[in-house]
């Protein structure tokens, strides 16, 4: 008689906010559509406060069997060797540190990580890539709407040949978005897996680590398309492979 295991447990980490520079007193969010497209997905969602305990973020990563980075502000510039522009809004480097650990360590133990948006752009910072902090016309941000200020949503073009192509389908999706910086350079042994008609990469992925997900757009908003239940059950599939091995 085969194991019964219960649904994987999935980190989702949370954006710091605070009406102070300093960030002396903040507080910990989370849209609940991240929690809600886990578990329609068949996960069950734990929330990961900002902690830099040692003891207590390895605890998090043996307790869990898959990781969600979830959008934020922008990431520090300097991260990827560039000043601060004047539109840059840097995120709580407390936040940015405490995902960076992580992503190293969760990536070492071979856990399924998913980034989302400024998740993405973490990812391939700390892969070695880098970021633009604007994206300015006439290159980019002419005829796409990155921002999401007229209806929130535009066009991407999955990649034949990926393994995303493979999760969503080939072709153009409709995908909701906000962001106003994205992919300059790509990390290293990545490879594109969408772009949007400017040719600003969407989605990255290594080709020889599929427990690595990301997507520059925000599909949890899109509880009910095709597009979003596929890359979570997919996503979670991986998170049930992962938990079937630690746990054989």
């Amino acid at each position: 008689m085969s194991k019964r295991f219960p649904a994987p447990l999935i980190g989702i980490t949370c954006e710091a906010v605070s009406k102070r520079k300093d960030f002396a007193n903040y507080d910990l969010l989370c849209d609940h559509r991240y929690a809600a497209a886990v578990t329609e997905a068949g996960g069950h969602p734990v929330l990961l406060p900002i902690n830099h305990r040692e003891s207590l973020r390895n605890r998090y990563l043996e307790g869990i069997d898959g990781l969600v980075i979830v959008g934020g502000d922008d990431l520090d510039p300097t991260w990827y060797g560039e000043r601060p522009e004047k539109r840059t809004k840097i995120a709580f480097r407390n936040r940015s540190k405490f995902e960076a650990w992580l992503y190293k360590a969760g990536k070492t133990r071979e856990l399924p990580i998913l980034g989302i948006c400024y998740g993405l752009q973490l990812i391939n910072v700390l892969e070695g890539g880098t970021l633009y902090q604007h994206i300015h016309p006439p290159k980019h941000g002419d005829n796409v709407d990155h921002e999401g200020k007229k209806n929130g949503l535009h066009p991407i073009t999955v990649i034949p040949g990926t393994r995303l192509a493979k999760i969503l389908g080939k072709g153009r999706k409709l995908v909701a978005t906000q962001h106003h910086q994205g992919i300059r350079t790509l990390a290293p042994d990545f490879i594109p897996s969408a772009i949007a008609s400017d040719g600003l990469i969407e989605a990255m992925e290594h080709p020889k680590n599929p427990h690595i997900f990301t997507v520059q757009w925000h599909p949890e908003r899109q509880l009910h398309s095709q597009t979003t239940q596929r890359l979570f059950r997919a996503f979670v599939r991986s998170c049930q492979h992962y938990q079937r091995t630690k746990n054989p």
